[in-house]
C-alpha cells in the first residue's frame, strides 16, 4: 500500500516577529489540520519560507509538527537546497526531528542536465537513507525532472515513495502516472490541475490552500478519486476564486492574512514577503463572506 495517499497540507509555518518559529500556534494548526481530515503533513515546503529561517529554525519547525502530530498522520519535511552538501545536512536533520519521510527539491540553479539529477538522488539517498519524495518545480527551478528520469530513480533507489508534481505541464502529470504511478505516490502540487490528475491516476495532492480549508480539499479529493463529477464540478466552481485570489500575490501572504480572518493565526511574514495589498485584503474578505467563512 502506498505511504501517501489524499491530501496532504503543505503547511505554512506560524512565525514570531523574530523569525522564530511560534509552537503553540503551530500545534493548533496541526489540530486543525488533522480534525479536518487531511491525510499528511509537509513542513519547509515553499509555503513554509524554507528559504527565509535558519538551519536551526527549520528543525525546529519539523520537531514542533512531530511533535504536535503526536503519532495521528505523517509528517513529512521539505529539503529545498540547491546543493547536495546542505541537502544532505538538512536531511540528516529532519531524519533525527523525527520526520516520517522526506520531499528533496530537484537541485536548481546550476541547472543540470537529467543524469546529474538522477547522480543527485542517487547520492542523497546514499548518504541520509530515508523514504523520501521527489519535489518538481520547474516555473520556480528552471530545472524540470522528466517522467523518464523520475523512473529511472525509481528503479535505482527503493527509498523513493512518491513525488510531488508542480509542472504546468498537464501531460508531463499524465505520463509520470503512467511510467511509475504503479509503484509510488504521485501527488499533484497544483490547486488548479490537481482534480484532473487525481481522475487520471494521482494519488492525491500536496496543497498549499488546504491551510485555509482543508475540509474542502478533502471532499474535492474524494469526489475525484470516487468519479463523482458532479459533486467535483460543484466543489471547483465554487472555491476554485477563492483558490485563485491566494496566489494573486507572492504565497503565502495572502493566505497568512486569510487564515487569520477565520480565527487561525499563522503568525508573521519572514522578509522579503509583505502583507497583501488593501486591494486584496477586500477582495479576500469579499470572497470568504460569499463563501460563508466569514
Amino acid at each position: 500500500m502506498k505511504k501517501y495517499q489524499g491530501i496532504m497540507t503543505a503547511m505554512v509555518t506560524p512565525l514570531t516577529k523574530e523569525n522564530t518559529v511560534d509552537e503553540g500556534k503551530l500545534a493548533r494548526l496541526v489540530d486543525f489540520q488533522i480534525e479536518n481530515g487531511v491525510s499528511s503533513l509537509l513542513m519547509m515546503g515553499g509555503t513554509g519560507e524554507y528559504s527565509a529561517l535558519t538551519v536551526e529554525e527549520r528543525v525546529h519547525a519539523v520537531q514542533a509538527a512531530v511533535k504536535a502530530a503526536a503519532g495521528r498522520v505523517p509528517v513529512v519535511a521539505g529539503v529545498l537546497d540547491p546543493g547536495i552538501g546542505e541537502a544532505v545536512k538538512c536531511g540528516k536533520l529532519f531524519q533525527a526531528a523525527g520526520a516520517d519521510s522526506l520531499l528533496v527539491l530537484t537541485p536548481f540553479y546550476v541547472h543540470p542536465n537529467q543524469d546529474g539529477i538522477l547522480d543527485f538522488y542517487k547520492a542523497f539517498d546514499r548518504e541520509v537513507n530515508m523514504p523520501f519524495l521527489i519535489y518538481n518545480i520547474p516555473y520556480r527551478t528552471y530545472v524540470n525532472i522528466l517522467p523518464e528520469t523520475v523512473e529511472k530513480v525509481a528503479d535505482a533507489l527503493p527509498n523513493l515513495i512518491g513525488m510531488k508534481e508542480c509542472s504546468p505541464n498537464f501531460g508531463q502529470a499524465v505520463e509520470l502516472i503512467h511510467r511509475v504511478g504503479d509503484r509510488i505516490s504521485v501527488l499533484s502540487g497544483e490547486e488548479f490541475l490537481c482534480a484532473g490528475e487525481i481522475l487520471l491516476g494521482a494519488d492525491g495532492a500536496i496543497m498549499a490552500t488546504a491551510n485555509l480549508v482543508p475540509d474542502v480539499w478533502v471532499k474535492i479529493f474524494n469526489a475525484a478519486s470516487s468519479r463523482d463529477l458532479t459533486q467535483l464540478r460543484s466543489l471547483l466552481k465554487t472555491y476554485f476564486p477563492l483558490f485563485k485570489l491566494m496566489f494573486k500575490e507572492i504565497n503565502p501572504g495572502p493566505l497568512k492574512y486569510a487564515m487569520g480572518r477565520i480565527g487561525i493565526d499563522a503568525g508573521e511574514l519572514s522578509i522579503p514577503l509583505r502583507e497583501p495589498t488593501p486591494a486584496l485584503c477586500e477582495e479576500i474578505d469579499a470572497e470568504m463572506k460569499r463563501l460563508g467563512l466569514l
